[in-house]
């Protein structure tokens, strides 16, 4: 008998004004910005025509307003997870990279001679964050159906870095947009990719046309 295939889709929260500033928001509150306002809006109907069997969040509320929201259209509970909050940028937080640069500080996180990323006084570094996304990701190896995650971009390049082990100097750049979206399959074996960058027009397309399902068998391993 073949095995279910789980897809786990990870949403990135709507622009903040601290986007918009260009500051580091971290741990904080922080709210929305008039065009994260409308973006909400357009990611609220992605995760509801997703139709997640369990949607888990981060606790902070730019995240909380758009799971909670797609939740009771659903009929199901949003799970707040501690483990995907985004990434502590300890004193760092509320400066811009520049303003962080000015007090020693490095961010993306400079690393030692042993790749190890150097934190600004009680920030969290990348492989704790990599450590709480992998633990996660293992629970989710336990469900079937369909999964959302709504968290921040910090732990969404997390997320990617524990399926690929991307090097910690590489993984931070890669691009995640506000409300962009990217879809991840777990064949009982392992994590796949099944689709990047999506908005949230781009996944309610791919749910209507059932597209993901497509890419569930992309090598001949999967069945």
């Amino acid at each position: 008998m073949a095995q279910e295939i789980e897809r786990i889709l990870v949403m990135r929260h709507p622009q903040t004004t601290a986007n918009l500033d260009q500051t580091l928001s971290g741990r904080r509150n922080v709210d929305l910005s008039p065009k994260g306002e409308e973006q909400a809006r357009r990611a609220i109907e992605a995760l509801v025509t997703w139709k997640p069997d369990r949607i888990l969040c981060s606790p902070l509320k730019r995240c909380t307003k758009l799971a909670f929201a797609a939740a009771e259209r659903l009929g199901i509970e949003a799970e707040v997870e501690p483990r995907i909050i985004e990434m502590d940028f300890g004193a760092a937080e509320g400066l811009s990279a520049q303003e962080a640069k000015e007090r020693g500080w490095s961010f993306p996180w400079a690393l030692d001679e042993e790749g190890h990323s150097i934190v600004a006084p009680g920030g969290e570094s990348y492989e704790e964050a990599l450590a709480r996304v992998t633990s996660l990701l293992e629970d989710l190896k336990q469900v079937r159906g369909r999964t959302a995650l709504v968290t921040h971009g910090g732990i969404s390049r997390s997320i990617l870095r524990a399926v690929y082990h991307t090097p910690a100097d590489k993984f931070w750049r890669i691009q995640i947009s506000n409300v962009s979206s990217f879809v991840l399959s777990y064949d009982g074996k392992r994590y796949f990719l099944a689709a990047l960058g999506l908005t949230p027009e781009e996944v309610i397309r791919r749910v209507e046309d059932d597209v993901v399902k497509d890419l569930d068998n992309w090598d001949g391993d999967a069945k």
